[in-house]
């Protein structure tokens, strides 16, 4: 980043060395030294006594381009001769027209994929979608995805890693390929609001797992069957079933007719109403007096995919 402070670097007649650094006094004002043969490297010395190594060079061409300063590490954790090849890396990237101080800001300012999984969750997924959903993008994130991935920068999550984690799925085929899912609505958040580049999707181009289809349709002889159970159940009763095996099991009663236990007429009604309907069950539990229209002998499901379905 720019630093009006930074001044063009002077060219002094001695080279960084350690005998020269560990010979550099503490002052009451910040100061820096210079290479006598790698123009812009040098250290930097703050009166606090930390010693760091330093690039100054010029973002761009011309007298007007502003001066950077870029931190290259420690005195200590970073002998002369290891901070001067970094120098030199960062040096010849200015050479071909790019400025590391500002990719490195850039760079912080990005989010990991743990911090842009809960603003995704926060602003999008409890905003826009259903309780039910919302609680299985919460269960896919926290448990599988944040524990292999969540530390990595979100720009820096390359197609290998998610294809990783989604391999790692392979004896769960529909919950693999909902990982897939989630990832990629994750990331078209993340390019709305400009936490990474819109159009990246590290889920992009994967194959996913081929699913069983888990839907399966009773036939008349089923439905036949189930029907007449529902009868027998609201009318004379369910017979006990006792699993001796259990602390709890308790005995039979004597007398025979409290050895039944009779269906509730209204859970006999809405079972009546998933087989009729098709409806999912949660449809049919939350379902209010205000989604039935008895004129037109219809349900209306507010919770269902569509914005209205009857």
């Amino acid at each position: 980043m720019q630093d009006k402070r930074v001044e063009r670097a002077p060219i002094t007649d001695q080279r960084i060395t350690k005998r020269v650094v560990d010979q550099l006094k503490v002052h009451s004002r910040e100061y820096s030294i210079w290479d006598a043969k790698l123009a812009g490297f040098g250290v930097r010395v703050r009166p606090s006594g930390a010693k760091t190594y330093v690039v100054v060079y010029r973002a761009g061409t011309g007298r007007r381009a502003p001066f950077r300063r870029y931190t290259i590490g420690s005195v200590g954790k970073l002998t002369p001769d290891q901070a001067r090849r970094r120098a030199q890396t960062v040096l010849g990237a200015v050479a071909h027209g790019r400025d590391p101080a500002a990719e490195r800001t850039s760079e912080r300012e990005i989010p990991t994929v743990a911090a842009l999984a809960d603003r995704f969750l926060a602003e999008h997924v409890d905003a826009k979608r259903k309780a039910s959903t919302a609680a299985f993008y919460k269960d896919i994130l926290n448990r599988i995805v944040n524990p292999a991935i969540g530390t990595s920068k979100a720009d820096k999550v390359t197609r290998a890693m998610v294809a990783n984690i989604h391999g790692r799925l392979r004896d769960t085929p529909f919950q693999g390929n909902r990982v897939l899912a989630v990832i990629g609505s994750l990331y078209a958040f993340a390019g709305r609001i400009g936490a990474v580049p819109e159009g990246l999707n590290p889920a992009r181009g994967i194959l996913k797992f081929r699913e069983h289809r888990r839907e399966r349709f009773l036939s008349v002889e089923e439905l036949d069957r189930l029907g007449a159970a529902i009868r027998e159940a609201e009318t004379k009763g369910l017979p006990w079933v006792v699993d001796e095996e259990k602390s709890t099991a308790k005995h039979l009663a004597k007398a025979p007719e409290r050895r039944f236990t009779k269906l509730d007429p209204f859970a006999a009604a809405a079972l009546r109403l998933l087989l009729f309907t098709g409806c999912r069950l949660r449809e049919i539990l939350h379902l209010r007096w205000e989604h039935v229209d008895i004129e037109r002998g219809l349900l209306l499901c507010p919770t269902a995919r569509l914005a209205e379905r009857r």
